[in-house]
């Protein structure tokens, strides 16, 4: 994989003439590195794009640059399958049912222990504890008060333990809530919702052309408003579009992820 790296820094694209317009030099140029197909080959038969667009616009110095797009497919589907199952998961939990018959156990066992230092409160009160002694290892000890220790000890521990149960009944009721909250309001909000990738390219005034730049765009549905994150390495979007042909935006970006992590 470094090696891939240092091979990608060093891309550059070659050069085409008698095209009629920078669109189709873009379009029927090839990458020196990557030579197999032409850039309309590699980038216009992707399984994740729903559809492909090539434009014309001019950036801050004036130059014409050639913008490829690609409307990634299933935007919608995915906002509504993510969001039902994050319905399902919240209603179908049974982290609730569990904790809740763990405590259940809890209070029976805290409840019979109070019942059994009660009774050794009582045989300790009646002053008779003396007549129920026994020897362990040369020690005599009296029964009861040994009971009632051992109980006290008991009814501390499961008493912290309901208070944990109780917690972590809280956290899971709250986190199940918040998580049908939200997918409620993707469920509100997804329609219309979008992603695409663009990348844009410059054509000089030789034939020879260039990659500039590229980045991701997808709809935040609880801003309505479109993000745009930028690849942090273009030409590792290009080996992958170039080498994969990925079924899903999923798989597509988790690539993207790996190799910047290298």
């Amino acid at each position: 994989m470094k090696n891939l790296k240092a091979a990608l820094a060093g891309i550059s694209l070659a050069a085409l003439t008698g095209c009629s317009s920078e669109i189709d030099v873009i379009r029927e140029g090839r990458l020196e590195l990557l030579p197999e197909y032409t850039v309309g080959q590699a980038l216009e038969s992707r399984k994740l794009c729903e559809s492909t667009d090539w434009t014309i616009i001019e950036d801050e110095r004036g130059r014409d640059i050639v913008r490829y797009t690609c409307e990634f497919k299933d935007i919608e589907k995915n906002y509504r399958d993510t969001a039902n199952e994050m319905i399902d998961a919240a209603k179908n939990d049974n982290r609730p049912i569990t904790l809740q018959e763990r405590l259940n156990d809890l209070e029976s066992e805290i409840a019979r222990q109070k019942q059994l230092l009660k009774k050794a409160q009582d045989h300790i009160d009646s002053g008779k504890s003396w007549t129920e002694t026994k020897t362990e290892n040369g020690s005599t000890y009296t029964v009861w008060r040994r009971v009632k220790q051992q109980s006290l000890t008991d009814i501390e521990s499961h008493e912290r333990e309901v208070r944990n149960i109780k917690n972590q009944i809280s956290m899971v009721e709250k986190e199940n809530h918040e998580s049908l909250s939200l997918a409620q309001e993707t469920l509100d909000k997804y329609k219309g919702a979008r992603a695409f990738e663009t990348i844009d390219w410059v054509v000089m005034e030789d034939g020879s052309f260039m990659v500039l730049s590229g980045s991701m765009h997808h709809t935040n549905i609880f801003k309505d408003t479109i993000e745009e994150t930028p690849h942090e390495n273009i030409q590792s979007a290009l080996y992958l579009i170039y080498n994969e042909n990925f079924d899903t935006l999923f798989a597509y970006k988790d690539a993207l992820q790996q190799i910047a992590e290298l």
